[in-house]
C-alpha cells in the first residue's frame, strides 16, 4: 500500500475531473489495476478544502487498505473519495475492490467511503463515471453545475499536484516499479563490492565505539565524525533530486574514502544520523545524490538510515510521493527500521510539513546538547 499526501497544493476538490488528474502528481506515478483513496481536510484559515491523504492499493490487495482505513485516526478527513483504476471493471477483483470499500463505516455508521468513481486509466479526456455515492436528487441539489457521475478526467500536465514535479525536473513515473526501481541496490563489481562490505564492517565497529565514548560524556572523536559526515554531504555533487538521468555512484558522490566511512559510520547509528539531517535538509541537491548513492551501494540499516534522510529532503522539496517510496524500501531493507515506520504512519495522515519541522527542531536540540555547539561543515573551494 502506498501513502503520499498533496498539502503543498491547494488543489480543487469540488472537481471530480480535476480531482482525479492530481493522482499522477500526488503519487508520483500513474497507478494502474489500483484503488485510490483520496481524504479531504477542511482548511483552518478559509473555508475551503483541499486534498489530504492519498492511499493506493493493488486490486488484489484492497483488504489491507480497507483494514488500515478501518483502525486509522480518520476524523482529521471531512471526506473520503475513492477512484476505481481498472480496464476490466467486472472483474472478480474489481467488484471485490467495490464491495470492500462500500462496507467500510464510520464510527456513526455513516458510510466512511463517500463517493467512489471508475475510470480505465487517468489521462487526459478519458472518461470516469460513479459507481456510487450520493442519491442523484442530492446531487442536483448541491452539485448540479458539476459532472459529479461521470465526465472526463482533466489535465494531469496542469493538476496543481505537479507543481513541486515540475519544480524539481521530472513527471509521473509510468507506473509504480519505475519509481521503486529509482532507490534498487546496484549491481556492485567484485573490487567495488569488496571496500563497500569492508567500509560497512568498519562503519558498523566504528559507530559502536563513539556510541561509548558518548555514553562516557565523550563528545570530541562523536562531534569530529559528524562533521566530517555533513562535509561530505554538502560537498556532493549537487542534482535534481528526482530528475537525475543517471544517478551517481557512491564513488562519483563521495570520491574520498575517509568522508565515506564518516558518512556510513553515522548512518550506522540512530544517534549520529539525527546529527546531519539539518545539513541535508539545507542542502538538498548534493546531500540527496550522496544519501542516494549511499543507500544503492549500502545494504542494512546504513541504506535503511540513507533512504530515511533523502525522504525527508524530498518532503522538504515538495515531493513527498518519492519520500514514500523511499520509506517503503528501507521498510523492505529493514522492517523493525523505527525511523521510516514512523515517517509513514506521519505521511498517511497528511502531516508531512510538521514531520519535517518537528524533526529538525528535535534532532538538531539533541544533537547540540549530546555533542555541543558545531562548525559548520566546510564546501570545497571551487
Amino acid at each position: 500500500m502506498t501513502h503520499s499526501s498533496d498539502h503543498h497544493h491547494q488543489a480543487t476538490v469540488d472537481n471530480p475531473s480535476t480531482i482525479i488528474a492530481t493522482v499522477p502528481g500526488t503519487l508520483g506515478y500513474y497507478p494502474h489495476e489500483s484503488v485510490v483513496v483520496i481524504g479531504l481536510i477542511a482548511s483552518e484559515d478559509t473555508d475551503s478544502v483541499y486534498l489530504g491523504p492519498v492511499l493506493r492499493a493493488d486490486l488484489g490487495r484492497v483488504r489491507e487498505l480497507t483494514a488500515y482505513l478501518g483502525s486509522a485516526p480518520v476524523d482529521t478527513c471531512i471526506a473520503f473519495l475513492g477512484i476505481l483504476v481498472t480496464r476490466v471493471p467486472g472483474s472478480g477483483a474489481a467488484l471485490n475492490a467495490v464491495e470492500e470499500l462500500e462496507k467500510l463505516e464510520r464510527t456513526n455508521s455513516e458510510p466512511l467511503i463517500d463517493v467512489l468513481w471508475h475510470v480505465s486509466e487517468i489521462a487526459h479526456g478519458t472518461p470516469y463515471s460513479m459507481v456510487f455515492g450520493p442519491e442523484p436528487a442530492e446531487l442536483g441539489m448541491f452539485w448540479s453545475e458539476l459532472a459529479w457521475e461521470h465526465g472526463v478526467v482533466g489535465s494531469v500536465m496542469a493538476s496543481p499536484a505537479m507543481e513541486a514535479m515540475r519544480a524539481n525536473g521530472t513527471l509521473p513515473a509510468l507506473d509504480r516499479n519505475d519509481t521503486f526501481s529509482y532507490f534498487e541496490p546496484v549491481v556492485l563489481s567484485g573490487a567495488e563490492e569488496h571496500r563497500i562490505t569492508s567500509l560497512t564492517q568498519q562503519a558498523l565497529a566504528r559507530s559502536a565505539q563513539l556510541q561509548v565514548e558518548l555514553a562516557r560524556g565523550s563528545s570530541s572523536r562523536p562531534a569530529s565524525v559528524v562533521h566530517q559526515a555533513c562535509t561530505a554531504l554538502i560537498n556532493a555533487p549537487a542534482q535534481p533530486i528526482i530528475g537525475a538521468d543517471e544517478p551517481l555512484s557512491v564513488a562519483e558522490a563521495v570520491p574520498d574514502q575517509n568522508s565515506l566511512l564518516a558518512l556510513a559510520t553515522v548512518l550506522a547509528r540512530p544517534t549520529l544520523r539525527d546529527c546531519v539531517i539539518g545539513e541535508a535538509v539545507r542542502h538538498p541537491q548534493e546531500s540527496a545524490s550522496a544519501l542516494l548513492a549511499v543507500a544503492r551501494s549500502f545494504r542494512g540499516v546504513i541504506r535503511a538510515n540513507a533512504l530515511s534522510i533523502w525522504a525527508l529532503v524530498a518532503i522538504s522539496r515538495g515531493v513527498s510521493s518519492w519520500a514514500s517510496a523511499a520509506l517503503h524500501c528501507a521498510q523492505e531493507e529493514m522492517p523493525e527500521h523505527s525511523m521510516s515506520a514512523i515517517c509513514l504512519e506521519v505521511l498517511a495522515l497528511g502531516e508531512q510539513k510538521k514531520l519535517v519541522t518537528t524533526i529538525l527542531e528535535g534532532c538538531e536540540l539533541a544533537c547540540e546538547k549530546l555533542l555541543g555547539p558545531a562548525d559548520p561543515p566546510m564546501r570545497k573551494s571551487a
